[in-house]
């Protein structure tokens, strides 16, 4: 959590209240911004009454908000200086375009989610000042109102420009980093889709198999089955990349795409390494699909890998794990399996080792 940096006072939409929402509602109201946090009727019950509290390491952060929900803002009383989309990619686009007549098209919004749906923002909405960002730490909700952040890291964030075209840190107004910063450190990136792509890569990896096989970070770290179903799913991920002809950043600075691509014995050590070092830390961290599977709540699936998949068939790749993945999770969705370690291990059997 980053201190006051001398910015102006704002009025900042944060839309939904999970983990990463009262994480900013919390750190961003806590240094004199007017916070308005888009819910439902419970959550306005809530927070008419409650503050929202982000828990890091030993800080405790309790902030009052204005709590409001979509009628609100319909009612054209409320002018945001920026827009902070925190919700679930799979529940985004009906809600922003649902925002889209009540705001000014020019109005900043920031994407801290997963997947790739800050592209589809800017290319399927009238907003034209559309911000990815990075996240590279873990949270959790506790309870309503209620985040905890589980992991260290930062976040990256860059301007949505066009589909293919490099940003640079000019396009990132100096108001907008010092009001990320206030959440966690925050840096501007040289080429925001080559990030957006690797953290993509990265969720459509670690987030599955977790879910599948009922496993925190650090399970999944010293799980044979789900280390090597990880590789397999990585290396179908890079072949999208090629495709594409992206050249990727490394995540958080230090991990570089190759090292997770496995071609022999001695590449799949240095990989398994290399997955040891980033859950080792994070032991009981829980991925984000894992607590949707727990919470019976639909995943990001279609707009992780399901996403890339889809981008694959346009040059004719298969990618058949990660086709696996996507139809099991489905299936637990549906409530057909039960997530667990047997349920990896057979998949992983019956893929890998058939």
């Amino acid at each position: 959590m980053a201190e006051e940096t001398g910015v102006n006072k704002m009025n900042v939409l944060i839309v939904g209240p999970g983990a990463i929402g009262c994480g900013a509602a919390a750190t961003i109201g806590k240094n004199n911004h007017v916070v308005y946090l888009l819910g439902r009727d419970y959550h306005k019950k809530h927070f008419s009454k409650n503050p929202v509290i982000y828990k890091v390491g030993d800080k405790t952060v309790s902030t009052k908000i204005n709590p409001i929900i979509m009628d609100d803002l319909k009612d054209g009383s409320i002018k945001p200086d920026a827009i902070l989309i925190t919700l679930k990619a799979n529940s985004t686009m009906a809600l922003v375009k649902e925002m889209e007549p009540y705001l000014s098209s020019e109005t900043p919004i920031l994407s801290l989610q997963n997947g790739f749906i800050a592209q589809d923002i800017f290319d399927k909405t009238s907003f034209t000042n559309v911000f990815a960002c990075v996240v590279g730490f873990n949270s959790f909700l506790e309870d309503t109102g209620v985040a905890i952040q589980t992991t260290e890291g930062d976040m990256i964030v860059g301007k949505i420009i066009s589909e293919v075209s490099e940003n640079t840190g000019d396009d990132v107004p100096g108001f907008i980093f010092n009001l990320l910063n206030h959440i966690i450190e925050t840096k501007v990136s040289q080429n925001i889709i080559s990030d957006v792509w690797m953290k993509a890569m990265i969720n459509s990896t670690i987030n599955p198999i977790c879910a599948i096989g009922n496993l925190t970070l650090g399970e999944l770290g010293i799980y044979e089955p789900g280390l090597k179903l990880g590789l397999w799913v990585w290396r179908e991920l890079v072949h999208v990349v090629d495709s594409l002809n992206l050249k990727l950043n490394p995540f958080q600075g230090i991990l570089h795409p190759e090292m997770l691509y496995v071609y022999d014995i001695v590449s799949y050590g240095i990989a398994r390494m290399v997955i040891w070092k980033m859950t080792g830390d994070n032991k009981d961290a829980v991925v984000s699909m894992l607590q949707d599977v727990r919470n019976n709540r639909s995943t990001e699936i279609d707009y992780l890998n399901g996403k890339i998949v889809e981008i694959g068939a346009d040059y004719s790749l298969e990618m058949p794990v990660n086709k696996l993945l996507i139809d099991t999770i489905k299936q637990i969705e549906r409530g057909e399996l039960k997530p667990s370690k047997g349920l990896l291990n057979k998949l992983y059997r019956n893929y890998i080792m058939h």
